[in-house]
């Protein structure tokens, strides 16, 4: 039997679900998918570990759709259901106006914060009225590299969003299954296994703080090989410091 394509990211994978305890018996998650190749390949990644796993857990999936004018094509969501048909997931639909919405805010700072509050709201919302108390986020060890930067040299704070979050005045725990794997592996892992990664159409990509930090990142990992796994590290510290996982109320992306 040829080895899966993404067999070196499964370790990492495993590694964050067990020192956070985000997966127990019997659990039901809900996918957060946008289409991207970070929630495709976390859509895949699950499927195979819960077919392989002691600790049995369902999935399902869901898009926040934005609306128009950077919303989805019929076809691109045609797209995704296939995908996730293919692995029996159920896929739901949450069409808002989102996009519309942020087209008020003039600057690519304000819009990015406001669109990325306003989609995790509507998927926390629907999560709660579709049942389901975990919510599966796809963000990888450079988003938490970035957004610990950005507190830094923005805030003046050592902050990052946490691997295990329960929201409570939602009553719905995000977990993010994929934060020690290095995006520059998730890029090849996608790759090698044609995932259908729909392209997305936001006017302001590529224009923001959180992309100054990508490209810093990049620069200083040039100069510092073992620059992901020195920064992972510390952010297993800062983690580590905080209370008991899952027990955390508030989201910190930026």
């Amino acid at each position: 039997m040829p080895k899966d394509p993404a067999w070196w990211l499964y370790r990492y994978l495993g590694q964050a679900i067990s020192d956070y305890r985000m997966i127990s018996q019997g659990d039901s998650i809900l996918l957060g998918i946008s289409g991207g190749k970070d929630s495709l390949f976390m859509a895949y990644a699950l499927d195979r570990l819960r077919r392989r796993s002691p600790v049995k857990f369902s999935l399902a999936a869901i898009t926040i759709d934005p609306g128009e004018p950077s919303g989805f094509t019929p076809e691109e969501l045609d797209v995704l259901r296939r995908f996730l048909e293919s692995m029996e997931i159920p896929h739901h639909v949450v069409p808002t106006h989102i996009a519309r919405i942020v087209e008020e805010y003039p600057t690519a700072k304000t819009a990015c914060s406001l669109c990325a509050n306003l989609r995790r709201g509507a998927l926390y919302k629907a999560a709660n009225e579709l049942g389901y108390k975990k919510v599966a986020l796809a963000h990888h060890l450079d988003d938490a590299i970035e957004t610990l930067f950005l507190n830094m040299f923005y805030q003046s704070r050592m902050r990052c969003f946490e691997p295990f979050t329960h929201l409570t005045r939602r009553d719905v725990f995000a977990i993010r299954p994929l934060v020690y794997i290095p995006e520059k592996d998730i890029v090849r892992a996608v790759e090698r296994l044609g995932l259908p990664v729909v392209k997305t159409r936001c006017p302001i990509a590529g224009t923001t703080c959180r992309e100054d930090m990508k490209e810093l990142v990049t620069l200083m990992a040039q100069r510092i090989p073992q620059l992901r796994s020195h920064v992972r590290s510390v952010l297993k510290d800062l983690w580590s410091s905080k209370s008991q996982y899952g027990e955390r109320d508030q989201e910190t992306e930026e």
